[in-house]
């Protein structure tokens, strides 16, 4: 199986500006993923970005980046899908470089490791789904159960009404949500959905579990603050 890792990196965050290569811990996000992916089992790495000084940090810590993503594909409404498949489509049209499998690596999960990425391209060959990607364990206080949906008036109702609702937090149905840490699909899967494509919805996947402290996605500045601080207590080990 020939892998190829594919990092998404804009410049334009507005909720954190340059959040891809503001410092963590000393060190631009981006590299932590770009860390993980050289040290998998990945043939290639690929960071697809917009940006002169983006692609000239990725290229110090050692990624590939051939091409400067088109403006259009650069802003908030463009999906991490759409980016994919326009380096996926460099790759083999381009390049003449077809993969079997394509991995999706968002840079704001700074602490998944080289070893998920390995473990879900072992379940993938190990199966016959199209995808894996990365899943978490909803907490209970997270859990739909818990969820309340509320009117005009600030009145609240539950979003999910059932008769015998479990009292106690260890009898809620186990449930996991997309931690947005790792998308990995086999090529046959993006000719399924089609070159304009802007929803990445597998139908025959599975899930890999991770951690709540490898599920982190760093969106704004406390996310930062948190990350910061796993790693100043060496909670991070990676």
């Amino acid at each position: 199986m020939r892998a190829v890792g594919i990092i998404p990196a804009r410049a334009g965050s507005k909720r954190v500006p340059s959040k891809n290569i503001r410092l963590l811990a000393g060190k631009p996000l981006i590299a932590y993923i770009i860390g993980a992916a050289l040290a998998s089992k990945l043939d290639r790495m690929i960071v697809s970005t917009e940006d002169d000084k983006i692609a000239s940090i990725a290229r110090e810590f050692g990624a590939e980046v051939p091409f400067l993503r088109p403006k259009e594909l650069a802003t908030d409404k463009a999906s991490s899908l759409s980016v994919l498949l326009h380096a996926l489509y460099y790759l083999e049209e381009d390049e003449k470089f077809f993969p079997d499998v394509v991995v999706l690596l968002q840079p704001t999960s700074p602490f998944r490791t080289s070893q998920h990425i390995d473990a879900g391209l072992d379940m993938l060959q190990k199966s016959d789904v199209d995808s894996v990607v990365g899943v978490c364990e909803v907490e209970p206080s997270s859990h739909p159960y818990c969820m309340y949906e509320k009117d005009a008036d600030d009145n609240l109702r539950e979003f999910i009404g059932i008769q015998k609702k479990p009292q106690r937090s260890q009898d809620l149905t186990k449930l996991y949500r997309a931690n947005d840490a790792l998308f990995i699909s086999r090529r046959r899967y993006f000719d399924k959905v089609g070159r304009n494509s802007s929803c990445f919805n597998p139908k025959s996947v599975k899930g890999l579990v991770m951690n709540r402290v490898s599920s982190i996605d760093i969106n704004d500045e406390f996310d930062f603050l948190l990350a910061e601080f796993i790693i100043k207590r060496g909670l991070f080990k990676g």
